[in-house]
């Protein structure tokens, strides 16, 4: 189950997903005096990368027992700086990611998140449809250029 779920993650990141073009397929494309589009009083460009990469903190974090750790209003939607710096963040967030559900007891999968309500596989399938969901944000906001 756990390299269903890494290979999803390479699939969706930066591979031939099923569903359309791949996150750093769409990142690579965009122009950086573009970074700060956004629809309406919705997050913008950057601002949705770098909250992609923070929810896969509180992942890689949660899978290596961290009970502590939470995602707060600063690190939600942080202030980034440029295009590059938050592709790299992102970047970093995969490997560590993978490597983290890599060394992941499988045998833990369906128990609970400690302090949470839901199990790891449940977390690690979400965490795929946190980043597609906000990809779909940033590809309507790219429609608009």
């Amino acid at each position: 189950m756990k390299d269903i779920i890494i290979d999803t993650l390479k699939d969706v990141y930066n591979g031939n997903p099923w569903h359309g073009p791949s996150i750093i397929n769409v990142l690579s494309n965009l122009p950086e005096d573009k970074l700060h589009a956004k629809i309406g009083s919705g997050h913008s460009i950057l601002e949705l990368i770098l909250h992609m990469a923070a929810w896969r903190t509180f992942v890689i974090k949660k899978l290596a027992g961290d009970d502590k750790y939470d995602v707060d209003d600063a690190t939600n939607f942080p202030g980034g700086t440029s295009l590059k710096d938050a592709i790299h963040q992102l970047d970093k967030s995969q490997v560590e990611l993978i490597n983290a559900i890599t060394h992941f007891d499988p045998q833990k999968l369906h128990e609970a998140v400690p302090l949470k309500k839901y199990s790891y596989y449940k977390m690690l399938s979400g965490i795929t449809h946190h980043d597609l969901y906000h990809l779909g944000q940033i590809v309507m906001i790219t429609r608009q250029f």
